[in-house]
């Protein structure tokens, strides 16, 4: 917080002084660079703030006790990293160092570093969540980044120690995806599936769609059978096609009087008219 307030300060200052609105950059770089000192103290108290959450976290997770009166997920690690990840992201952007290599190369060797604990506690969301294929990419993935890491010497020992511990949990953790994914693909083939406790397992597909599959369902007989999904799921149709006929007005048609017969009955309403006409003594001409 009182790094917070210094670089408000300073901005204030900044922003209040004319001189320093009217002068070029190149007669400032004292003020850019305690700004930006002030501004990497700020986000290294906050990595280590984080980093203290992370351990809360992992050590409450390993004795599976609660924090705060939850249970510590993977998913709130993750994004505790992910956190930690901005941060490092802005140290990078910070003005006047963008053209430091060595201290680029730093921040991104810890990145890397950061990033492989991120993939590892998504791997273990996705198991989870029964995705075991997209799991072990995550897992991959994490391996590399701990390899690149430890490659380019991380300049922080406990977190190059956390690293290599890191890659022996990844190991392990690959075994036991694969091991959970071989265990569903078998209770798939059996015609019956009973949990660990004994209980029969509660298949998710509804009857309609396991009509040539024998088995004893118990959740059939209760109160909330799953026979048929209702409502019924959503499906693509082809659409009605919309017809305009705008050149209808402008198309002179053939007559086709003689076709349809509409000629011949003409023809003899003018006989019978003349007839009557001649027999009345109408239409003659007085010579």
């Amino acid at each position: 917080m009182d790094c917070k307030d210094a670089i408000s300060a300073l901005k204030d200052e900044i922003k209040n002084d004319p001189k320093l609105k009217t002068a070029p950059e190149t007669q400032m770089p004292s003020i850019n660079y305690l700004l930006s000192y002030l501004m990497y103290l700020r986000l290294m108290r906050t990595i280590e703030r984080n980093n203290l959450l992370v351990q809360q976290a992992e050590e409450a997770r390993k004795k599976n006790t609660q924090i705060d009166g939850k249970k510590v997920r993977p998913q709130d690690l993750t994004r505790l990293y992910e956190i930690i990840l901005q941060n490092y992201t802005e140290l990078q952007q910070l003005p006047g160092f963008d053209n430091d290599a060595d201290y680029q190369k730093e921040i991104e060797t810890a990145m890397k570093a950061y990033r492989a604990f991120r993939c590892y506690y998504i791997a273990q969301v996705l198991t989870g969540l029964r995705r075991f294929r997209e799991a072990l990419a995550m897992l991959e993935r994490s391996s590399n980044y701990t390899s690149e890491s430890v490659a380019n010497k991380l300049a922080d020992k406990e977190l190059l120690h956390k690293v290599e511990m890191l890659q022996k949990d990844i190991e392990s953790c690959k075994f036991e995806v694969h091991a959970d994914s071989v265990l569903e693909d078998d209770e798939e083939d059996e015609e019956t599936k009973y949990t660990s406790s004994g209980k029969p397992y509660k298949d998710k597909k509804p009857l309609v769609d396991r009509l040539d599959e024998y088995r004893e369902d118990t959740q059939v007989l209760t109160k909330n059978p799953n026979i048929y999904k209702l409502p019924p799921p959503m499906e693509a149709i082809p659409c009605k096609p919309l017809f305009f006929d705008l050149a209808c007005n402008f198309i002179e048609f053939p007559n086709l009087d003689d076709k349809t017969g509409a000629a011949d009955g003409k023809k003899q309403g003018a006989g019978l008219t003349g007839l009557v006409k001649g027999f009345l003594g109408w239409g003659k001409s007085d010579k």
